[in-house]
């Protein structure tokens, strides 16, 4: 049973893992779309390059500031 419960505990550290990994990926992605408007690129022309509706290409704005406010000092880079 302790072979059960250590490949278990094993299991869900791997989920978190990957979900932190996502979370970052996707402030990633969130800031770098933040970036190239304030350079000029239109919403617009991100949607047609991405591929993606307005209210996702807004999520991953947000996940941007929500990563800002969540890891204050801490870089993405």
């Amino acid at each position: 049973m302790t072979e059960v419960r250590e490949a278990r505990a094993a299991y869900d550290r791997a989920r978190a893992d990957a979900r932190a990994l996502v979370a970052r990926r996707r402030a990633e992605l969130g800031k770098a779309i933040a970036e190239a408007r304030d350079n000029g690129t239109t919403q617009t022309e991100i949607l047609k390059d991405m591929k993606r509706s307005r209210e996702q290409i807004r999520s991953f704005e947000q996940a941007y500031r929500n990563w800002l406010r969540d890891h204050p000092g801490e870089s993405l880079d």
